[in-house]
């Protein structure tokens, strides 16, 4: 999960670090890498899985309003008061997953976690938060309603009957990869092998690979591709470069000495799609970094 970590004050500052280094994401500090908070929201909502306020409730529900879609597309809004003492999941909690980014933070700043939708309140599981971690699409969005108030009233919910329908689709992952020259496609394969178990997906769930234009000759991943029957794209650097930019992705200076622009596996998995959703963030492993996309 990509988010966006953003304070207003220097004591908010303080609070977004704190998050960063514990939790992860990519922190936005007002006079600092933004000036105006609405601009700002308006640039990257969607472009980021979360987004976390540290300010006043209010503030960010006037900020989110002209952007809200759908609760099967918004992104996780959270909202942390400025002393860290209360983590609020503010919209899409179960299928943006803001419920569970709301209890891991308030472990992590050891504050106390505000979590207000129905089931949850109520002990009970959800079906929509259900799928999203198994990577699957419920809908109609009607049927998540019925099926969750049904839950809430005691009632049998049965997968395979009944008079609602709940369409679960399960969503294919992208693989964007960067690699070191020379890298073997068995070292490419564990790496990608182990992003996919940090995750909870099997490797099958894989369905196209993506990487920089630098790296189509380069052995280890074509044969890696081939092995596994799946197609690869390749991106020029302008074509990456343009998705760093819209996306506000983590730079790599290290990266950019290398094949002349700053991120390869974020960038390339988000050239194959519009509109998704990061399962993982860029993750380093040796000589291999890996992101991986759901594919909407």
């Amino acid at each position: 999960m990509r988010t966006a970590i953003i304070s207003l004050t220097a004591e908010g500052a303080r609070v977004a670090a704190k998050i960063s280094a514990k939790v992860g994401g990519q922190t936005f500090a007002k006079g600092k890498n933004f000036d105006n908070l609405a601009e700002l929201v308006a640039e990257i909502f969607g472009r980021f899985d979360g987004l976390i306020f540290i300010c006043a409730a209010g503030i960010a529900v006037r900020m989110i309003a002209p952007h809200i879609v759908s609760k099967l597309s918004d992104p996780a809004v959270l909202v942390v008061d400025e002393r860290g003492q209360n983590v609020i999941s503010l919209l899409s909690g179960h299928v943006g997953r803001a419920n569970e980014l709301t209890l891991e933070i308030a472990k992590a700043l050891e504050a106390h976690p505000v979590i207000t939708t129905a089931t949850d309140v109520a002990g009970k599981f959800s079906v929509d938060a259900i799928a999203s971690r198994l990577g699957l699409v419920p809908e109609p969005k009607e049927a998540i309603k019925a099926i969750n108030s049904a839950i809430l009233r005691g009632e049998d919910v049965f997968v395979t009957a009944g008079d609602v329908r709940l369409n679960l689709i399960p969503q294919n992952l992208i693989a964007g990869i960067g690699c070191r020259r020379g890298t073997s496609s068995l070292k490419i394969f564990e790496a990608l092998q182990r992003a996919c178990a940090m995750i909870h997906q099997p490797i099958e769930r894989v369905k196209l690979l993506a990487s920089i234009d630098a790296k189509r000759e380069e052995s280890g991943l074509v044969s890696l591709a081939e092995v596994m029957g799946l197609e690869i794209k390749f991106f020029p650097a302008e074509q990456l470069q343009q998705k760093i930019d819209e996306y506000k992705l983590a730079e790599s200076k290290f990266v950019m000495r290398s094949v002349g622009v700053s991120n390869v596996c974020e960038a390339a998995a988000l050239c194959c799609v519009e509109g998704a959703r990061f399962a993982l963030p860029k993750t380093v492993f040796k000589g291999v970094t890996v992101a991986l996309l759901w594919e909407r």
